[in-house]
C-alpha cells in the first residue's frame, strides 16, 4: 500500500512538473512540436501538430508520460531482485510507451478525421 501511495504521489509530482515548466511557458510548449513524442505521433499516426492543437496533444502526452514513469517505478519498487527489477522495468516501460502512445495516436487521428469530414 505504501508503494502504491508513492506511485500516485510520483504521478502527481511528475505531471505538475510538466505543467509548471512546459505547459505554462509558451516558448517551451512550441519547442515540443519538434520533440520525439510529437515526431512519433506525426509519422506513425499522421497527426497534424501545429500551434492550434499543441496544447491538447501535449497535455495528453504529459499525462501518458507521468503514468508511464510512475507505473514503471511502482513495478520496480515491488521487486526484490536487482535483475528482476531491471528486466521488468525495461519490459514495463517499453510496453507502456507503445500502449499509451498508440491510444493517443488513434484518438487524435480519429478526431482529426472527424473534423475533416464535417
Amino acid at each position: 500500500m505504501k508503494d502504491l501511495m508513492w506511485c500516485i504521489g510520483g504521478f502527481i509530482l511528475i505531471y505538475l512538473f510538466y505543467l509548471v515548466f512546459v505547459m505554462a511557458r509558451k516558448k517551451m510548449l512550441l519547442k515540443m512540436i519538434d520533440g520525439k513524442e510529437m515526431k512519433y505521433l506525426k509519422y506513425r499516426y499522421k497527426i497534424k501538430i501545429d500551434e492550434k492543437n499543441i496544447k491538447g496533444i501535449a497535455n495528453s502526452v504529459f499525462l501518458a508520460n507521468s503514468f508511464i514513469l510512475a507505473t514503471t517505478a511502482y513495478v520496480v519498487m515491488i521487486m526484490k531482485s536487482f535483475w528482476l527489477e531491471l528486466l521488468l522495468g525495461t519490459v514495463t516501460i517499453t510496453a507502456l510507451i507503445f500502449i499509451c502512445y498508440s491510444i493517443i495516436g488513434r484518438y487524435y487521428s480519429n478526431k482529426q478525421r472527424r473534423n475533416k469530414n464535417v
